[in-house]
C-alpha cells in the first residue's frame, strides 16, 4: 500500500506493456499428460463431481471417473468438493489437491477420498480470518489469542458446522510463520480455504508464476472452489507480482477468468456464490466507475471480467488486505465484504487503522440465505460499535459520535435524549478517536507508518442538553438491535 504511488508512476505503464509475455509465457514441445482417476466414498464411486488442473475441467461419471487432458502447465490436479461431503485435513489444509509431479509420464492416476457428512449442510457457517500478517515471534501469542477466542465461538456454537476462509496475508513475508499459523489454527478442528495474499508471496523473482511457490508448498492451489450446502465457495488468487522488487498490483490473469467461467457452468443460475480472495475487488462506487492509477495495488483492476462472470448469481465478495471495515454495493446482486483483521493494525494496538476491534467475521448460512456479523475479540455478538461522549472526539467536539464498524446503507443508527427517540444519526467520514489515541504516538509503534485512517462508518448529532441522558440504538440489515446508554 505504501509502494502505490511510485509503481503508478513508473511501474504501471512498462507492466501494461509487457502484460501479455508476463500472463502467457511461450510454452515449447508440451507433451499432453492424461490425469485420471476415481472420487469416491467408502469405495463407492461419487458423480458429477468437477477435476481440474487449474486450466481444464471434467466430471466425473456415475462410477466417479474422472479423465482429464493436461498439459503440465499447472502444478496440481484437483476437485471442487459437492456439497454433503467433507474433505480430509492437515494441520487445518483442505486436502482437495495432488502435486503433479515434474517427471511424470503420460499418465497420472489420482483417487480422492471423500467422508460423508453425518448432518445436513444446508445450514452451515463460515469464518472470516484476515490479514493476521504474523512476522515477529513477538506476534504468536497475541495470534493465538485471536484464535482462542474462536475456539470459544466455535464451542459455543457446536450445532452448526463451520468452515474458515482465509483471505490472505497469512504471514508477514517471513515463511517460516506460515507452519507456527497453521499450526495454531489446526487446534479448532475446522478446514481452513486460504486465499493468497501480497505479504504470502515469493517476491524478486522474476515472473507471477514463480511468486506462489512457497505458498502453494504448503497450501496447495491459489484458486480453486468447492460446494457446502446450497452455497458454491470460490478461492481466487488476485495478488499479481510485477517482476520487480516488491511491487504487486491487484490483477486476475485470464487463465483464472477462463477457469472460472468453466466453473461456473456448473453452478445453478440465481444461486448463491461466495467469491474470496486478498485485494478487494472495489473500495467504492468511485472505484467501481472510474480506473485510478493510485488504487491497483488496493483494489482489482480488471474487476469488469470478474463481475460479467458473476451476474447470473446472487454474489458476496469477501476480501481484505485494508485492515478495515468496508461494505461495497457493487451490483443488486453483488455485494463485497472488505474485512478488517485479526492483527488489528499489525498487531500494534487494540483496534484497527479504522477503530475496528482485532476480530474475525462470522457469516451463517440456511439454504441460500446468508447472514453476518463482526466478532471483536473478547467480546460478544452484542458488541457492534462503540459510542465516545460530548466531547472525547477532538475531531468532533460538540458532538456525540459513534464508530459502527461493520455498517452498510441498511443499518439504521438512532438517538434518544431522556427516553424520547430524536432521530437517525448523520453519517460522516473521519477518524476514530481511539485509532488516533493509539497510533498518534510514533514512539510507541514498532511500525512507525502506522496511522489513523478515514473511514465512513462514523455516525455524529449533538445533543440539545449536556446533563440528558443519552441511548444509541444500532439497528443491523437483519433487524437486530444493539443499545447503549451514555
Amino acid at each position: 500500500m505504501k509502494v502505490a504511488k511510485i509503481i503508478r508512476k513508473y511501474i504501471f505503464p512498462a507492466f501494461l506493456v509487457t502484460l501479455p509475455l508476463i500472463v502467457k509465457p511461450q510454452n515449447i514441445n508440451l507433451k499432453p499428460l492424461l490425469l485420471q482417476g476415481r472420487v469416491v466414498c467408502n469405495g463407492k464411486g461419487i458423480n458429477d463431481v468437477s477435476v481440474t488442473d487449474g486450466i481444464n475441467i471434467c466430471r466425473t461419471d456415475a462410477n466417479g471417473m474422472y479423465k482429464l487432458q493436461s498439459t503440465k502447465q499447472t502444478p496440481f490436479v484437483y476437485f471442487s468438493s459437492p456439497s454433503g461431503y467433507e474433505v480430509p485435513v492437515k494441520l487445518s489444509v483442505p486436502q482437495f489437491f495432488r502435486v503433479i509431479p515434474k517427471n511424470v509420464s503420460a499418465t497420472l492416476k489420482n483417487d480422492f477420498e471423500l467422508k460423508k457428512m453425518t448432518h445436513d449442510d444446508n445450514k452451515h457457517g463460515f469464518i472470516v480470518w484476515v490479514d493476521p500478517q504474523v512476522a515477529r515471534p513477538e506476534q504468536i501469542a497475541p495470534m493465538k489469542d485471536v484464535v482462542n477466542d474462536l475456539h470459544d465461538f466455535l464451542k459455543e456454537n457446536k450445532s452448526v458446522p463451520f468452515h474458515a476462509m482465509g483471505c490472505g496475508d497469512i504471514i508477514s513475508d517471513n515463511h517460516a510463520f506460515f507452519y507456527t499459523t497453521r499450526q495454531a489454527l489446526a487446534t479448532l478442528g475446522i478446514p481452513f480455504y486460504q486465499s493468497i495474499g501480497n505479504h504470502d508471496i515469493d517476491f524478486y523473482g522474476k515472473l507471477n508464476e514463480v511468486a506462489s511457490k512457497s505458498y502453494e508448498a504448503r497450501f496447495g492451489p491459489t484458486y480453486y472452489s468447492f460446494n457446502r450446502g446450497k452455497i458454491h465457495y470460490v478461492v481466487l488468487n488476485d495478488v499479481f507480482y510485477i517482476g520487480r522488487d516488491y511491487f504487486y498490483i491487484g490483477y486476475l490473469t485470464g487463465q483464472q477468468l477462463d477457469w472460472l467461467e468453466q466453473d461456473l457452468k456448473y453452478v445453478r443460475k440465481g444461486s448463491t456464490v461466495v467469491v474470496c480472495f486478498h485485494i478487494p475487488s472495489a473500495l467504492d462506487q468511485s472505484d467501481i466507475k472510474t480506473f485510478s492509477y493510485s488504487n491497483i495495488s488496493t483494489s482489482l483492476t480488471n474487476k469488469k471480467g470478474l463481475y460479467d462472470l458473476l451476474m447470473p448469481f446472487n454474489t458476496h465478495i469477501i476480501s481484505g488486505h485494508l485492515h478495515s471495515n468496508i461494505n461495497v454495493s457493487v451490483k443488486p446482486n453483488i455485494m463485497e465484504h472488505i474485512h478488517s483483521s485479526v492483527c488489528g493494525a499489525w498487531w500494534q494496538g487494540t483496534v484497527a487503522t479504522d477503530g475496528t476491534p482485532k476480530g474475525y467475521g462470522v457469516f451463517k448460512v440456511d439454504g441460500d440465505s446468508i447472514s453476518w456479523f463482526f466478532k471483536s475479540l473478547g467480546k460478544d455478538k452484542s458488541y457492534q460499535f462503540k459510542q465516545y461522549p460530548l466531547g472525547a472526539n477532538p475531531e468532533q467536539p460538540d458532538y456525540i459520535t459513534v464508530n459502527v464498524w461493520n455498517w452498510d446503507s441498511k443499518w439504521k443508527v438512532y438517538w434518544y435524549e431522556d427516553g424520547v427517540k430524536i432521530g437517525e444519526m448523520e453519517n460522516y467520514k473521519g477518524l476514530d478517536p481511539q485509532s488516533v489515541t493509539e497510533y498518534s504516538n510514533t514512539d510507541k509503534l514498532v511500525y512507525k507508518w502506522i496511522k489513523s485512517g478515514t473511514t465512513d462508518h462514523l455516525f455524529r448529532f449533538k445533543p440539545s442538553s449536556k446533563s440528558a441522558k443519552i441511548k444509541i440504538e444500532v439497528v443491523d440489515r437483519f433487524g437486530t438491535t444493539y443499545t447503549s446508554t451514555l
